[in-house]
């Protein structure tokens, strides 16, 4: 169980930079995420992604999250987000009241992945399979493009690791 009790939240330009929907494409949409390496869970805000919201340990718990200017933000639960690239990807976001979605490197590399940043662009590496999934460096940021389906529905959840 982490004992963070913190979530950074990107101010100044990065709101504007981001748009949380990227844009229509044939069959789904394309949702941005930030690469946030402060964040401690992965979170989004509520309604963004289809599927199902349920109760996760922190939102049963009564545990929420603070943000850089001190605000607390309550978790709402956890929604499991299904994206597309050539492989098919998963990753459980935690719903609470943010301005766009956030990909915690935290969760990322406790999952089983390494995440690489470069100077114009990064990707995430999975450790067992050496797949990877580009990320793009936009005005400071990295951003992760995730296709999102139209009518998709949450997977079945499958843990990486022990």
């Amino acid at each position: 169980q982490n004992t963070f009790s913190g979530l950074n939240s990107l101010l100044d330009d990065a709101e504007v930079l981001l748009g949380a929907v990227a844009g229509e494409t044939r069959g789904g949409r394309v949702v941005e995420a930030v690469v946030d390496s402060g964040a401690v869970h992965s979170v989004t805000p509520p309604s963004l992604f289809p599927g199902r919201v349920c109760p996760s340990p922190w939102s049963r718990a009564g545990r929420g999250y603070r943000a850089a200017n001190g605000t607390g933000i309550k978790n709402l639960g956890q929604v499991q987000v299904p994206f597309g690239t050539a492989e098919g990807h998963q990753i459980p976001f935690q719903v609470a009241e943010v301005e766009q979605p956030l990909l915690s490197v935290a969760h990322l590399t406790a999952a089983g992945n390494r995440v690489e940043l470069g100077h114009t662009d990064g990707r995430v590496v999975n450790l067992s399979t050496g797949r990877t999934i580009a990320l793009e460096r936009r005005g400071g940021v990295y951003i992760l493009k995730m296709f999102i389906a139209d009518g998709a529905a949450p997977l079945p959840f499958r843990r990486q690791g022990a």
